[in-house]
């Protein structure tokens, strides 16, 4: 199957799972992140800023702030064509972008390097770690700049075959709320 044809699919999918069901199979994805030993060690997270149905990150960003942790989130530049890490220390540093996803308002850009762990979005997942993202290659870009633990968050059933490039970055680890931490 194409990318983009499995792209709708899963699309379709998870819109149509219940706001209950993927409230908890969030929450049994949060617990499991948490309990990390990546998790515990790092002192600075990025995590991306979900959207839609996307597996709400914002509780993650609220429990690192909580556990004092320093949070850096994707700042998407389209030229070049890139992710920054910027860091923010609260939601009043982030406004909607012209897609309506949130995104960092200051300036504070660090290093891909610094990060500890870094929360990857994705469509679906294979058993491998490889992610069919949104098809702008912006963090098949950014995952080789980084040396912290790469984790993607993904619901159980949208853990399959994906098509892969030699480009395609994969995830070290996979937490779903079935499987926490394959």
């Amino acid at each position: 199957m194409e990318k983009s044809e499995l792209r709708q699919r899963i699309l379709q999918q998870r819109g149509s799972l219940s706001p209950e069901q993927r409230l908890d199979w969030d929450g049994q994805i949060h617990r499991a992140l948490w309990q990390l030993p990546s998790y515990q060690k790092a002192q600075w997270i990025m995590v991306y800023l979900s959207f839609g149905q996307e597996i709400n990150t914002w509780p993650i960003l609220k429990q690192a702030w909580a556990d004092g942790k320093r949070t850096a989130v994707p700042r998407v530049n389209k030229m070049p064509k890139e992710i920054q890490a910027i860091e923010i220390t609260n939601k009043d540093q982030l406004a909607p972008s012209m897609w309506g996803i949130y995104e960092p308002i200051t300036d504070a850009l660090i290093s891909p390097r610094t990060l500890g762990l870094i929360i990857v979005p994705g469509l679906a997942f294979d058993k491998n770690g490889y992610r069919l993202g949104y098809g702008g290659g912006f963090y098949d870009r950014f995952l080789p700049q980084t040396t912290g633990q790469t984790v993607g968050l993904c619901y159980q059933q949208f853990i399959l075959d994906v098509p892969i490039q030699p480009w395609d970055q994969r995830v070290d680890l996979i937490i779903s709320e079935d499987e926490n931490g394959s």
